[in-house]
């Protein structure tokens, strides 16, 4: 029993010594230690609180980028849905547009033709009380014989007003007050 005991005591001390040795062949030398020493950070150690900050920054900063981007696109779903809306709007309009230039070359056509067959002593008034716009864009239309015959008509104020109009400065004849507002 005691030869049992004795190899169960140097398999034992084997079994220790061993990684002791080993462990001791493994350490580097003093001069390998100084190659591998990790460099002493210069930057100031930071709270807890700072450290927590700097650690949820880039995240908070992606939440944040994110969330703009989706009131970005969000905000040109919303212009695309609103100019869709006005482009339509639009195309009625010009809808609209060409069946009253439509309407109004017709009744402007059909009143020239009214106006030219009329004696001017019975269009001059007529042409007098209407808009001034309007009737100058008649007078234009008429044949010069025709037209100044019924400018002849007229009282001399509204003939040079008509006049002015059908000669382009037709916004300071019908509207005195913008030219004393434009000087």
């Amino acid at each position: 029993m005691r030869s049992v005991t004795s190899l169960a005591s140097v398999i034992l001390v084997l079994i220790l010594c061993v990684p002791i040795a080993a462990a001791e062949e493994a350490k580097p030398d003093s001069n390998e230690l100084e190659v591998l020493a990790v460099p002493q950070s210069n930057a100031p150690e930071l709270s807890p609180a700072q450290q927590y900050c700097s650690s949820i920054m880039d995240a908070a900063t992606a939440a944040q980028i994110a969330q703009q981007t989706r009131n970005l696109e969000k905000a040109q779903k919303q212009l695309n849905d609103r100019i869709a809306v006005l482009a339509e709007k639009a195309e009625v309009l010009k809808g609209w547009i060409k069946l009253r230039e439509d309407f109004t070359a017709r009744a402007t056509d059909s009143l020239v033709q009214i106006y030219s067959k009329m004696k001017p002593d019975a269009a001059a008034p007529q042409l007098a009380e209407m808009d001034e716009m309007v009737a100058a864009a008649i007078m234009s239309k008429l044949a010069p014989k025709v037209s100044s015959l019924i400018m002849a008509e007229m009282e001399v104020a509204k003939a040079a007003r008509l006049s002015a109009v059908i000669a382009g400065a037709g916004e300071v004849a019908v509207h005195p007050e913008r030219k004393a507002d434009a000087q």
